[in-house]
């Protein structure tokens, strides 16, 4: 996954720096979006947008984060998602000022933005987190539960994207392009992680959730009859 992402990640940079392919297909997704806007959307997409700032995307991080060290004495998920967050935000920064591309015209915008537009940064840490939530949080769980939990990751990094070229804010490709820039991030601070573990992320946390799971049992066993 991470060598596909960014594989993706490069071309789309290629195109968007020399105009070519994809990059081509922007205005026309704009002007189609534009052309579809509806009063009602316009309040949707201006809510789902901020699913991928910064003034919800480090809280979300924070507060998981501090719930499994404060309950759960699990120091490595809140470092992971550190890393995570922190990552892709210095990811984009750095990227943004490279590459330089301008925003779609400020005449089609909805909300006011700056800097450079390529790659979101909305898509980029959105992805970031919410997979990386679907990461620790599936630690142990069942194959359904993480399948709920990585489609309900992917549900809200798409509409955050989708909220972005609907506001006016990026083109197609900078959405694209910061999907694949979160998901190449995501998959490296994954690996570092399993690598680092001395049983593995996944065996470590799952171990636990059985032994807790089997102290609870005991003491239900323990409880008289009602």
């Amino acid at each position: 996954m991470g060598a596909l992402s960014a594989w993706a990640f490069g071309g789309l940079t290629q195109d968007v720096v020399g105009h070519d392919e994809t990059a081509l297909l922007d205005p026309h997704v704009t002007a189609w979006v534009v052309a579809h806007r509806a009063e009602w959307l316009t309040s949707v997409m201006r809510a789902a947008t901020w699913l991928g700032s910064a003034a919800v995307i480090v809280p979300t991080a924070l507060i998981v984060g501090l719930f499994f060290v404060l309950r759960r004495r699990r120091w490595r998920r809140l470092a992971l998602l550190a890393a995570a967050v922190t990552g892709a935000f210095g990811l984009y920064e750095i990227v943004k000022p490279v590459v330089g591309r301008p925003r779609p015209p400020s005449a089609i915008w909805i909300g006011h933005y700056s800097g450079a537009a390529f790659p979101s940064g909305h898509a980029t840490q959105s992805v970031a987190l919410y997979a990386t939530l679907a990461f620790v949080l599936g630690i142990g769980r069942s194959p359904g539960a993480k399948t709920v939990l990585w489609s309900s990751a992917a549900v809200v990094a798409l509409v955050v994207g989708a909220s972005r070229i609907y506001l006016g804010a990026h083109w197609m490709t900078d959405v694209l392009g910061g999907y694949a820039l979160g998901a190449t991030w995501v998959a490296a601070v994954v690996i570092v992680a399993l690598v680092t573990s001395p049983q593995g992320t996944s065996g470590a946390d799952a171990a636990g959730e059985r032994a807790s799971c089997g102290r609870r049992g005991n003491r239900r066993s323990e409880r008289p009859d009602s």
